[in-house]
């Protein structure tokens, strides 16, 4: 306790409690790696501008309180200015940057001028904060402890069902009884891209023009295609293991917990398994957690910038004080991101001499709603904080960020099938749209039929350089894509799952068997 009276150490707890308090509550979807680089940040900052401040008015009490201070305004204000964007005032748009900003400023100068000026003994505050945040940073840790101990005791249990038995049962399936040069491989996953069924009837928009373009180049183009599960990070684990994860109900219960998700994902098999026939690996950056940095891939492109590419970052920029600058720190980013997607992906197999498998998962035409059906970049003075709020329900946008899409897909489908090497292209959604949910979780919690089947409705497109296009089958889901491919190129023998279509609350692994509703007319 007398060490703590001597210290100043709560300027810089209190300065690194918003970061652990943001990760607390978004610890299943963000590695833990991902606090690096704030908490680097942070204290690069916060410690020199407390020796200055110190220095200047040879108060160490003062400075730590004063450094405290600028750390809670600078932490808060994007909360603050969320909040009262989501507030009416008088059903007038007087919520600006300009406007609300103005307030803390004076609010900030006034307590540093008090500090400045007051000839008061704070002494005994060193101690009353000092305690204060060393307990609300322990009461972090002992929740942040919690949750990795429950959830390495989830993962001991996943490994029981025979996770990495199957991994390592890879390498013995039977090579093919002939030798041939294996194609490339190209996964296209296009976040939230829905069927044509479902653009006629809730955007009266015709996609026939796509779909015909694709046929006319020798596409499999599943007539009716639905995903086997309605959220990202089990459909996309699903379809690279080839396998359905329902069993996670059991061992992950009422949890968000995504952990698993996550781990099965960079570890999967379908990827394993193309190692193990020589393939190189190649995955393209998508800005979102799962498969931003998929570990098995050897090449990782398009993902330069990782400091802006941080989702933990991106949020805790939103929450700051730099929330007026978001768009000009990130926005830019994000295009640029996905413009190199379409421009590197017919490059990839001139980077190994070996056959490649590609993995693309682009967030397109998913929001923020970027791109005009021309390629033009919609105002970036919106691309704010509530527009990822509420022009997520755009439908106009998303259309016409889905038409910017399919002029760069039938680009980037032309380049491919005109390479001396024609690769296989899977192109696939995750699952569909979800514009009759409004954005609201009471929603998702007793939606519609029509509700589901919205949000089930996908996309599978798939080219074989063999024009075999027969060896795939109308009703057939993401789980049996690479099983039906694997059994063709390389003469394995994996069996022919059930098509299944599960629905489920969001981010929850409640699954819904829906397949009779959903294929339904």
């Amino acid at each position: 306790m007398a060490l703590i009276n001597k210290l100043i150490i709560f300027p810089f707890l209190f300065s690194i409690f918003p970061i652990f308090l943001l990760y607390s509550e978004n610890i299943d979807e963000v590695p833990v790696t991902e606090l690096t680089t704030p908490l680097g940040l942070t204290f690069l900052i916060i410690f020199p501008l407390f020796i200055v401040i110190n220095h200047i008015l040879k108060s160490g009490i003062k400075a730590g309180i004063i450094v405290t201070f600028l750390a809670a305004i600078f932490f808060s204000y994007g909360h603050i200015f969320n909040m009262l964007q989501e507030t009416p005032l008088f059903y007038l748009d007087l919520v600006h940057q300009r406007y609300v900003i103005i307030p803390f400023m004076i609010v900030l100068i006034t307590v540093v001028y008090f500090l400045i000026k007051t000839k008061k003994d704070l002494t005994s505050f060193r101690s009353i904060f000092n305690v204060i945040s060393i307990v609300m940073i322990l009461f972090l840790f002992f929740n942040i402890g919690t949750f990795y101990l429950e959830n390495d005791s989830s993962i001991d249990e996943f490994n029981k069902n025979g996770f990495e038995n199957e991994l390592e049962g890879i390498s013995s399936v039977n090579e093919p009884a002939y030798n041939k040069t294996f194609p490339d491989i190209y996964h296209i996953v296009l976040d939230e891209y829905t069927s044509n069924k479902v653009l006629l009837e809730d955007f009266q928009f015709d996609n026939s023009e796509f779909l015909n373009y694709l046929t006319e180049r020798g596409f499999f183009v599943q007539k009716e295609s639905y995903s086997n599960y309605a959220q990202s990070f089990i459909s996309i684990p699903s379809v690279l293991n080839m396998k359905y994860l329902n069993y996670l109900t059991e061992q992950i219960g009422d949890s968000r917990d995504q952990t698993i998700p996550y781990e099965i994902a960079d570890n999967n098999k379908v990827m394993n398994f193309l190692k193990s026939k020589g393939y190189t690996i190649a995955n393209f950056d998508s800005g979102w957690g799962m498969t931003r940095d998929i570990k098995a891939a050897e090449l990782k492109l398009c993902g330069d910038n990782q400091l802006f590419n941080s989702n933990f970052l991106v949020m805790l920029v939103k929450a700051s004080a730099l929330n007026p600058f978001y768009v000009k720190i990130f926005e830019s980013s994000h295009i640029e991101l996905k413009l190199c997607v379409f421009d590197e992906l017919p490059k990839v197999q001139n980077r190994s001499d070996e056959p490649v498998f590609v993995f693309a998962h682009m967030m397109l035409p998913h929001p923020p709603f970027i791109f005009g059906a021309n390629g033009e970049i919609r105002s970036v003075d919106s691309l704010d904080l509530s527009l990822e709020i509420k022009d997520n329900n755009n439908r106009a946008a998303h259309l016409e960020q889905l038409k910017f899409l399919n002029n760069k897909m039938m680009q980037v489908v032309d380049q491919l099938l005109n390479s001396e090497n024609p690769p296989v292209i899977i192109i696939s959604s995750d699952h569909g749209s979800a514009f009759l949910f409004d954005g609201t979780l009471e929603k998702w919690d007793s939606p519609t039929d029509e509700m589901i089947k919205e949000r089930m409705n996908n996309i599978m497109f798939i080219y074989l350089p063999s024009n075999e296009t027969d060896i795939f089958y109308e009703g057939m889901t993401s789980v049996n894509v690479f099983r039906v491919l694997f059994n063709y190129y390389f003469e394995t023998d994996f069996e022919i799952l059930e098509d299944r279509i599960f629905f489920s609350r969001d981010g929850s692994y409640d699954f819904k068997d829906v397949t009779d509703l959903v294929r339904s007319t």
